[in-house]
């Protein structure tokens, strides 16, 4: 009788794991390296876009703004600074 009350406890830990584990996931936390490296790297290319929109501003003879901007740098230039950042 032992036996099956020590088995039945331990099935019942396994299940309660189980579904601890499934209903409250471990949360992955990024180190404050990683924050921090994130943050500057937004910071300069706000700096890129702004450069970008002053060239194209020039080219254009008129203020394109920020949005159209964005757009643009996304499109032409933002995967190749992205790589050479990374790199």
């Amino acid at each position: 009788m032992m036996i099956y009350a020590v088995v039945w406890l331990s099935l019942c830990c396994l299940v309660a794991f189980f579904l601890f584990e499934l209903y409250y996931p471990k949360r992955v936390v990024k180190s404050g390296l990683n924050v921090a490296y994130e943050i500057s790297l937004h910071k300069a290319e706000e700096r890129q876009v702004l450069l970008h929109k002053w060239l194209e501003s020039e080219k254009a003879g008129h203020d394109i703004g920020m949005n159209k901007a964005q757009e643009s740098w996304a499109r032409y230039h933002k995967d190749d600074w992205r790589k050479s950042k990374s790199a």
